[in-house]
C-alpha cells in the first residue's frame, strides 16, 4: 500500500516538472554519492560519541534518521548492517522511554519545554523521514523497528492534532510534521487540524521574510511549507517559499553566511564555531534544489551548485530527503547568474544590503526598540548599525553608545533616504528627565505614591503626574555608498543637543586577522583605540581599511542599565576597536 501511495504522489507531482531522468544525472549521482559517504562518517562518529541513553530526544531521533539512511541506502558502507540495525533499536528503546502518554516527548532537560507538542513536531518530522527510507527499504530484519516507529509517530500524531505552539513557526512546524504523517498514515484529523493551522495565514511581510526575520527559523517554516505542497500537493504553498528564498538569497554573504542582523529571535547575535558562522544557506539547500527543480529556476539551480561545490559537509542533514524523492536527484537547470552586484532595500525589516562582489555591506535601523522600548526574546534589539566585509576580512559590527544617563546603545528609530544627497539615515532622540516637585493636588501627607516607570527605572515617584525638566540627546548618523568608489562606505555623525557627553563608537572584526593603526587598551586585552589616522585590519590577502580615528575619552562601557542592571551584558566578541569623543560631536568615517 505504501508503495502505491508513493508512486501516485509521484505521478502527480512529476506532472507538474520539467521532464527529465530521474537518477541517471552524472552531477546529481556524483553528489549523492558524496552525501552518503559523509553521512556514513558522521553516523560513525556520532555512535562513538553520542550514547543510546541521550536525554535528548531530538537529537536522538536525528541520529536515528542518519542511521536509517545508511541502512537503507545501497551504496552505504553500513547498508543493512546487522550492528546498524542493533544500535537503531537501541535509540528506538530510547525514544519509547521518552515518549510521554500524551505523545509529546520528554524535552524539558534538553530544551526547557515540558510535553511541548511544537517540539514534538520536530522529532516526528526525523522519525517520519527515517520510516520513509525504511518502509522503502523494506528489509525484513528491519521490521520490528519499522513497527515501533510506526507506534511512536501515531502516538505524536495524537498531540500534533490537539496541542497548542508559542512562536509563529511552530504552526507550520506541527503542520508539516502532520503533513508527513499523512503521508505515511493517512486520517481525516490530521488535514482537519492542518487547514485550522494555515487558516491563519503565512506570516509573510511584503518584502518576503517571514514575521520572525530569522535566518534560523525562516528555514524552520519553509521545511514545513515544502512538506505540505509536495507530500499534500498543495503547490500554492510553495510561493511563499519561492519569495523567501529570493529575500534569503539577498542576506547570503559570498561564503554562503547569512546576515541576521534585523532577525526577532536568537539569531541576531554574532554567533560563530570553530571561526564559522552557525547560519548559513546551507540550511536552505533542499528547498532550493526542490524549486531549482520545479521551476525551473537557474538562480536556485546555481545556489544549489555552490553549495554542493563549497559546502557538501554541511549537506548531510538531507540524504534522507534525497533518498525519498527520485526526482531530486535529477539534473538542475542552467545556472542564471546569482545576485553579486546590487543594493536593496528591505524595507519591512529596516535593513539595506549592499553587495559588490566579495565586498558587502549591511546598514540596519529597523530595531523594535523604537516601538517597543524593552529588551526580550523575540524583539529586534541588536545595537549592530552598520557590517562590512571584504572577502575574509569581516566587521562583524558597528555600535554607538552615549554616556547620557546610561540609557545604552544607540538604537536608531527608522531608517530613510538621507536628506541631501544618496545614502541613508539612521537617527535617535534619547530623552531623560529632571522632575519638579508634584502639583499640589497630585500630593498626600504619606508620602505614598505610585510606582512608575521614568523609562530608565521605577520609583514610587508618580513620575507621569510630575513637571519635567527633559534633556535630550540626538544623533543622526549617515551611510553612504561613495560614488568614485564602489564597495567603500562612509558614515557621517552628528550628535548633540547636549554637550559635554562621551560618545564610544565601538568596531568589532571578527577574530582571526591582523590589526594595525589602533592602540593597545592598557587593561582590557583584545581591546584598542584608533586614535587618529587610518587604521587597517587584515585577513590573508583582504584588508579593511577604516579611518581616521578619534579620541576624546577612554569610556568603553556602553551596555546601559538594561544589561548591567540584571548582571548582563551585550559585548561583541572579537577584535574591538574603539572610536571616541564627546558632544557635540561631528566625525566622518570611511571604510574601505
Amino acid at each position: 500500500m505504501f508503495r502505491l501511495l508513493c508512486a501516485l504522489f509521484l505521478i502527480a507531482f512529476t506532472a507538474r516538472l520539467p521532464a527529465r531522468a530521474a537518477t541517471t544525472d552524472p552531477d546529481s549521482a556524483a553528489v549523492l554519492a558524496a552525501l552518503v559517504r559523509q553521512n556514513d562518517a558522521e553516523v560513525t562518529a556520532l555512535l562513538a560519541r553520542v550514547p543510546a541513553a541521550s536525554p535528548n530526544p531530538r537529537e536522538t531521533a536525528r541520529t536515528l534518521k542518519l542511521c536509517a539512511a545508511a541502512y537503507a541506502q545501497a551504496a552505504s558502507a553500513r547498508h543493512h548492517d546487522p550492528a546498524l540495525l542493533a544500535t537503531m533499536t537501541d535509540l528506538l528503546r530510547t525514544l519509547v522511554s521518552l515518549q510521554n502518554p500524551d505523545g509529546t516527548f520528554d524535552t524539558a532537560f534538553s530544551e526547557g519545554n515540558p510535553q511541548s507538542p511544537p517540539d514534538a513536531g520536530f522529532i516526528i518530522r526525523h522519525l517520519c523521514l527515517a520510516q520513509t527510507v525504511l518502509l522503502a527499504d523494506a528489509h525484513a530484519p528491519a521490521a520490528a523497528a519499522r513497527d515501533t516507529l510506526r507506534q511512536l509517530i501515531l502516538r505524536g500524531a495524537e498531540i500534533l492534532r490537539v496541542g497548542g505552539v508559542h512562536t509563529p513557526n511552530h504552526r507550520w512546524v506541527v503542520c508539516g510534521a502532520l503533513a508527513r504523517i499523512q503521508a505515511l498514515y493517512p486520517s481525516e484529523k490530521n488535514l482537519a487540524r492542518i487547514d485550522d493551522w494555515l487558516g491563519e495565514g503565512i506570516d509573510q511581510d511584503a518584502d518576503n521574510q517571514f514575521s520572525e526575520r530569522s535566518s534560523i527559523y525562516a528555514h524552520a517554516t519553509i521545511e514545513p511549507l515544502l512538506d505540505l505542497a509536495l507530500l499534500l500537493n498543495r503547490p500554492a504553498l510553495l510561493e511563499p517559499v519561492r519569495k523567501n528564498l529570493r529575500v534569503t538569497l539577498l542576506l547570503a554573504e559570498p561564503d554562503g553566511e547569512l546576515d541576521a542582523t534585523a532577525s526577532r529571535r536568537q539569531d541576531q547575535q554574532q554567533r560563530t564555531t570553530g571561526g564559522r558562522s552557525v547560519r548559513h544557506l546551507a540550511g536552505f539547500y533542499y528547498a532550493l534544489r526542490q524549486l531549482a527543480l520545479i521551476d525551473g529556476d537557474g538562480v536556485f539551480a546555481a545556489a544549489a551548485r555552490m553549495l554542493e561545490r563549497e559546502h557538501l559537509g554541511r549537506l548531510t542533514e538531507n540524504l534522507s530527503e534525497w533518498m525519498e524523492s527520485p526526482v531530486f536527484g535529477a539534473a538542475l537547470p542552467p545556472s542564471a547568474p546569482l545576485p553579486e552586484n546590487f543594493s536593496r532595500l528591505i524595507a519591512n525589516a529596516g535593513l539595506v544590503r549592499i553587495r559588490r562582489g566579495a565586498t558587502t555591506a549591511t546598514i540596519f535601523g529597523g530595531g523594535d526598540w523604537a516601538a517597543v522600548r524593552d529588551i526580550a526574546s523575540g524583539l529586534a534589539t541588536n545595537p549592530t548599525f552598520f557590517k562590512y566585509r571584504k572577502g575574509a576580512a569581516v566587521l562583524e559590527s558597528v555600535r554607538l553608545a552615549p554616556g547620557f544617563f546610561s540609557l545604552g546603545y544607540f538604537r536608531s528609530e527608522g531608517l530613510a533616504p538621507a536628506p541631501a544627497g544618496p545614502g541613508w539615515l539612521l537617527h535617535q532622540t534619547m530623552r531623560a528627565a529632571y522632575y519638579q516637585p508634584l502639583p499640589a493636588e497630585r500630593r498626600n501627607a504619606r508620602g505614598d505614591y505610585a510606582l512608575t516607570d521614568d523609562g530608565r527605572f521605577y520609583s514610587k515617584m508618580d513620575f507621569p503626574s510630575r513637571p519635567r525638566d527633559e534633556k535630550r540627546l540626538t544623533t543622526r548618523i549617515t551611510v553612504n555608498e561613495l560614488a568614485d568608489t564602489p564597495g567603500a562606505f562612509e558614515l557621517d555623525f552628528a550628535i548633540d543637543e547636549t554637550s559635554g557627553i562621551a560618545i564610544t563608537i565601538e568596531l568589532c572584526f571578527r577574530a582571526g586577522g591582523t590589526l594595525t593603526g589602533a592602540e593597545p587598551h592598557p587593561t582590557e586585552p583584545g581591546t584598542f583605540f584608533a586614535k587618529a589616522g587610518t587604521a587597517r585590519y587584515t585577513v590573508g590577502a583582504d584588508t579593511i581599511e577604516f579611518g581616521p580615528g578619534n579620541f576624546g575619552s577612554a569610556r568603553i562601557a556602553m551596555a546601559g542599565e538594561d544589561y548591567t542592571w540584571r548582571n548582563g551584558q551585550l559585548r561583541a566578541e572579537g577584535v574591538r576597536v574603539y572610536i571616541t569623543g564627546v558632544t557635540p560631536f561631528r566625525h566622518r568615517l570611511v571604510f574601505k
